[in-house]
């Protein structure tokens, strides 16, 4: 009986660290540009179709206050959500946004902005269009000594299971905030969504 209890205590502690560990996992993929490390952690359908959800938002909330009334999406807009998810959504993408964050999303508030209406009516007809394109993702090594490893856990401001087979983890980088769903597939955690800081764009 003893030996049972011990079992189940033991899979019950693995089960409660796993997604910790999913976590801490695709933070050294992502601080090591390891493309192939972030790539097999990330459920890339299902993590595309949140950030689309979450741009077309940020795109409409933009427009109305542009002009100043109630407006649907059109289709340049909608295209121009694509455009930006089809760019995050990859493991380059990621890789850019948790080790420049600011930059990041200075460069999404820049191409928004453009492309509100107002403000595509000023731009010259010559102007240069832009657009998102992440830098390469150059491999480095990780350093967790010292004093380095327990600030890793300042960035966290919480972590708990939502459901059985879902487990939500939000943080601090570089003074934005952003949240992060996991959802366990298999025998595998894997990120489903990345909410970024919509406000702050």
């Amino acid at each position: 009986m003893r030996n049972v209890i011990i079992s189940l205590f033991s899979l019950i502690c693995i089960y409660l660290l796993w997604p910790y560990i999913a976590v801490f996992t695709l933070y050294v993929a992502l601080q090591t540009g390891d493309i192939a490390g972030v790539e097999e952690r990330v459920d890339w359908p299902s993590f595309k179709k949140e950030l689309r959800i979450d741009l077309n938002n940020l795109i409409e909330i933009r427009l109305k206050e542009s002009l100043n009334k109630n407006m649907q999406l059109n289709f340049d807009s909608l295209n121009l959500s694509e455009q930006i998810s089809d760019k995050i959504a990859t493991p380059e993408g990621l890789i850019y946004l948790f080790n420049k964050p600011n930059e990041f999303i200075e460069q999404i508030r820049q191409i928004v902005k453009n492309a509100l209406p107002l403000e595509a009516a000023k731009k010259k007809s010559t102007a240069k269009k832009q657009s998102f394109n992440p830098p390469a993702a150059k491999k480095k090594s990780l350093e967790l000594e010292g004093p380095n490893f327990p600030h890793l856990f300042e960035h966290i401001k919480y972590a708990f299971f939502t459901e059985p087979d879902s487990f939500r983890l939000s943080f601090n980088e570089a003074k934005l905030s952003f949240t992060m769903d996991w959802r366990l597939q298999g025998f595998f955690w894997k990120l489903v969504r990345l909410k970024i800081p919509i406000k702050k764009i």
